[in-house]
């Protein structure tokens, strides 16, 4: 989904709901019917009406409490909200309540003598801890009689202001490995490695061991060696990270730095017999002059009637549940022939792919017809980030709510609706393919102004046009010998960074499809020419 910042005034209004209890009792539980009920809180209700809608909610979601808790007059729900907003953790004489308003973030203004007093309030060891080492001197020395998730909790459960200022402290090798034994180790590394203020403790990474580490972990540690020239320990954490990688993108990414360190062919060739289809395998494709066969743009389709409508968000549910029980190859292979209409070629798609094991990946255009009046690499674009977003299916309802093929937030069609001559007229018109395309072609327009790379689009609409100039602002996608793939593996907000290498890889393959090859191995390198790329960098 994409996230844009707007004058207030233009995301207070939503669209008109108009939704009844009834049409909510009508409904299975789901997604879909959470979705339902999110729109009618946010109708002028009673505080009765709206308890018998939350009472209907499928799982936990604190979107749904917080609304739900402006609507009812329920003592314990109000209670509940006004404890967790408590900032004098002190006042509070009720256990309970207590311990929904404390917060690390709180008990960090706190005095010393002020903690002691809380201390005593608080029955819960591991806050007790907290309290305790929040106190401490910044030394290794004073967190040495901690454990290890004591002293984790610290350093990940703060600001990155606090971070900064007082924690990048030395670490020697024997306690960096000692709190090394706590699950918070990875959020640590993670944290460290992504931030250059916190030099010192990079360089207590240098000496971590990462073979009771998971993949990820040690990616990050390879990572942290290359950025402080340790070429050789790096390919050893790559290679740590390759024998416990699980998904096919992660043994993959470790292959290829693997042959960026060493420029050993036969890591290239690793990436070639993969059957993923990623930035990594592209590129070792390309530099063998290599091409993919296991890949498709069309499916088989005939001339009936769909009985099933995947505009809608529920009946597109009873598709995902028909396409789960559908365990073996050869079950996916007869489902799939009843989605051959023209409008199920996504369905079709999808179940093709699961019975190939994802080892065939599908390229459909199946909205080409709401595409004509842009170029062919525009229209990639779009299918890249569609792809991405929804597997192309028009009724997709992600947990967040983005709605529909683009995955627009509801704020966004509020605000997009007063810029179209012919706004819909509530969040169901989303899911109209038509509908949510010229949405999205409307917001892709206004960001053509200030990029003009795939990659960068696809990090603008998956984290905000702020965000990515921030990003870009601290320096990155300058020369280097590893440049722009250190700054693309070392960007902070892990949901962009994966984001945008998914929808570079299917933005190469969609122009291929198209007949407009697009060289991947220039792509990388024009991400480090900024005037061929946005205009928020010196544009020398």
């Amino acid at each position: 989904m994409f996230k844009i910042f707007l004058p207030l005034f233009l995301v207070l209004a939503s669209l008109d709901a108009n939704i009844t209890l009834q049409d909510i009792d009508s409904k299975p539980s789901s997604r879909a019917k959470n979705f339902m009920i999110w729109q009618y809180l946010k109708q002028d209700i009673t505080p009765e009406q709206a308890d018998k809608a939350y009472a209907q909610i499928k799982g936990k979601s604190n979107k749904l409490f917080k609304l739900y808790a402006k609507k009812t007059n329920n003592p314990e729900v109000k209670k509940k909200i006004s404890c967790m907003k408590e900032k004098d953790l002190l006042s509070i004489e009720d256990d309970k309540c207590l311990e929904l308003a404390f917060s690390p973030y709180k008990t960090l203004v706190l005095t010393n003598d002020e903690r002691e007093k809380l201390s005593k309030k608080i029955n819960i060891k591991a806050k007790k801890e907290l309290l305790s080492i929040q106190s401490e001197p910044y030394s290794q020395q004073a967190y040495s009689k901690y454990d290890a998730n004591t002293v984790l909790s610290l350093f990940v459960n703060t600001t990155a202001n606090h971070r900064r200022k007082n924690l990048n402290i030395h670490l020697n090798e024997e306690f960096i490995n000692k709190i090394s034994s706590s699950w918070k180790i990875s959020q640590f590394v993670k944290i460290v490695v992504h931030d250059d203020n916190l030099n010192r403790l990079q360089l207590a990474l240098l000496n971590l061991d990462g073979e009771k580490l998971n993949s990820k972990t040690n990616f990050y540690l390879a990572l942290n060696h290359l950025k402080h020239l340790n070429n050789s320990e790096a390919l050893r954490y790559f290679n740590l990270s390759l024998l416990k990688a699980k998904k096919k993108i992660d043994v993959d990414k470790n292959y290829f730095w693997m042959y960026k360190i060493t420029e050993n062919q036969n890591y290239l060739d690793k990436l070639l017999n993969s059957r993923d289809i990623n930035i990594y395998t592209l590129y070792a494709h390309e530099k063998q002059n290599k091409s993919f066969n296991n890949y498709f743009c069309a499916v088989e389709v005939n001339e009936d009637e769909a009985d099933k409508n995947i505009q809608d968000p529920f009946e597109w549910s009873s598709v995902i549940a028909d396409i789960k029980k559908a365990s073996s190859q050869d079950k996916l292979y007869e489902l799939s022939k009843a989605y051959m209409q023209e409008e199920m070629i996504p369905v079709q798609t999808l179940i093709l792919e699961k019975a190939y094991k994802y080892g065939m990946h599908g390229y459909v255009m199946p909205y080409d017809k709401y595409l004509r009046d842009i170029s062919t690499d525009e229209k990639a674009l779009v299918y890249a980030i569609m792809r991405q977003e929804s597997k192309l299916i028009p009724a997709a309802l992600s947990r967040s709510y983005a709605l529909g093929l683009m995955q627009l937030m509801p704020f966004v069609a509020d605000a997009i609706s007063k810029q179209v001559k012919n706004p819909v007229k509530n969040y169901n018109e989303m899911f109209i393919p038509k509908n949510n395309i010229n949405y999205a072609l409307k917001h892709l327009e206004w960001m053509k102004k200030s990029l003009y790379h795939p990659l960068f689009m696809a990090y603008a609409y998956n984290g905000g046009m702020g965000f990515l100039r921030r990003h870009l602002e601290k320096g990155t996608f300058n020369s280097g010998k590893y440049e722009p793939f250190l700054s693309m593996e070392l960007m902070s907000n892990s949901e962009s960074r994966e984001y945008g290498k998914k929808v570079l890889a299917n933005y190469v393959m969609y122009k291929k499809v198209m007949g407009e090859e697009v060289s991947i191995l220039r792509l990388f390198d024009t991400l480090t020419h900024p005037k061929k790329t946005d205009r928020f960098r010196a544009q020398g």
